[in-house]
């Protein structure tokens, strides 16, 4: 991971309300600050803090980040939908922390959450656990 990657990572934590890239408004010069530590045992607030941005309040991958983006965020209420019925713990962690380098997750677009969750102290495997389980009462039949 680049440091690049890092702190496109961090301005997103610290901004996670703006709305960039809406017609006829600049994109506003960031301050680069360190991601701030979150409780690992609360996946709302996780959520809201490192993916909001781009995947939305609700999931739908509709951020105020989403617009600036060159791939569309994934719309997390379909996890399950798309993979068959059932999302995989696993699998959700390799994309989140970046073992699983693939279109969405890994490129200069998505943040890997790995390194940071580390980072921030805490338990990374209950940070994911928790995250999963707030993405997973997200799933739309």
């Amino acid at each position: 991971m680049t440091m690049r990657t890092l702190m496109v990572a961090a301005v997103l934590v610290v901004f996670p309300t703006l709305g960039w890239a809406q017609a006829g408004k600049p994109v506003p010069t960031l301050k680069r600050e360190a991601a701030k530590p979150i409780s690992p045992t609360d996946g709302a607030q996780m959520y809201a803090s490192y993916c909001s941005a781009c995947h939305g309040r609700s999931g739908h991958g509709d951020g105020p980040a989403a617009p600036a983006l060159k791939t569309k965020p994934t719309d997390l209420t379909q996890l399950k939908k798309t993979h068959g019925g059932t999302y995989a713990t696993k699998e959700f962690q390799d994309k989140v922390t970046g073992t699983s380098m693939s279109v969405s997750h890994g490129s200069t677009d998505m943040p890997i959450w790995g390194p940071i969750f580390r980072g921030v102290g805490g338990n990374e495997e209950l940070r994911i656990f928790n995250l999963k389980q707030y993405i997973d009462a997200m799933q739309m039949p």
